[in-house]
């Protein structure tokens, strides 16, 4: 106990000295996390201030609120709020490098399909891995000649000169998905105005019904649970169509199944019915006609 109350005043006594910026910020990130159900962590190291600007704007319209936060700053926040929100603590093992948070009433497994699907494109800068393949089109630049060529060349870019610009001319692939962006190719995408890379903020772990848990437990591959549902769906029809179950998705099946059953039996125990005479008479023509063949073959006179 004594141990506890000397960490909490060590706390306390750092808070107090923190400049009164520090203060509200505190102050902001703990009114946040009471105010909001769940609170996804995101990682934000590399990520532009305009990925960050049209992220938080969405998120916005969405109703929920996009915060870059202090780690040191973050963590106090969270002692202030641990005894309301049991387990958010845990939060405090991914505040790790640099990070943002996202605090929503949306379920996170909602934000993380939004985010991933949300993708910003921005200029290349050399290190960058190509997120898909990289075309510079066919046509006209609207670059003067120059020394800029010279990039044209380092790169694969057939070019000539019409009508004072730099003119491609043919569309190139520059680069393919997973490549590695050359200082070259920065330069000369940046000149053309292209912005190739497709990013989104990563979420790194999140708060929620009293747990926290890692991005990567946020992850869902939609496509996968589809399937996996249309399997279950067709599994389940097929084995109520087979036990006869009346049920609203099967109950024609059935009934269909049952009638063509049913015929079926009455025509070979030649039970002569409206539905049935047409079947019974066709079948005992055809035994007739089949029993007229045999006699034949044994009594070939008969043909005569």
């Amino acid at each position: 106990m004594i141990a506890v109350a000397t960490v909490q005043a060590v706390r306390y006594r750092r808070t107090r000295d923190y400049p009164e910026y520090k203060k509200r910020r505190v102050k902001e990130i703990e009114e946040l996390l009471r105010k909001y159900k769940y609170v996804v962590l995101v990682n934000i190291t590399g990520v532009t201030a305009l990925v960050l600007h049209e992220t938080r704007d969405v998120l916005r319209r969405r109703g929920s609120v996009l915060k870059v936060i202090k780690n040191t700053l973050a963590r106090i926040a969270i002692d202030r709020v641990k005894d309301e929100k049991p387990g958010i603590e845990k939060l405090k093992d991914y505040l790790k490098g640099q990070n943002a948070a996202i605090f929503t009433n949306e379920n996170p497994f909602e934000i993380y399909l939004f985010l991933n699907k949300h993708k910003v494109s921005r200029e290349a800068r050399p290190g960058d891995i190509a997120t898909s393949d990289i075309v510079i089109p066919k046509g006209n630049t609207g670059i003067p000649p120059g020394p800029v060529i010279s990039l044209f060349n380092k790169v694969g870019v057939p070019t000539t000169i019409r009508e004072g610009s730099i003119f491609v001319m043919k569309d190139t692939v520059v680069a393919k998905a997973g490549d590695v962006i050359s200082q070259e190719l920065a330069e000369l995408l940046q000149k053309l105005g292209m912005k190739p890379i497709e990013t989104s903020i990563e979420p790194r772990a999140a708060y929620l019904d009293g747990r926290v848990v890692s991005g990567d437990e946020l992850k869902i591959d939609i496509d996968s649970y589809r399937n996996m549902l249309v399997d279950a769906h067709r599994s389940a029809l097929n084995l109520a169509f087979n036990a006869a179950i009346p049920v609203p998705e099967t109950i024609s099946l059935v009934v269909a199944k049952a009638h063509i059953e049913a015929l079926a039996l009455a025509v070979n125990a030649g039970i002569v019915t409206r539905e049935t005479a047409p079947y019974v008479l066709a079948k005992a023509h055809a035994v007739a006609q089949a029993l007229l063949e045999r006699i034949k073959s044994v009594k070939p006179e008969i043909a005569g």
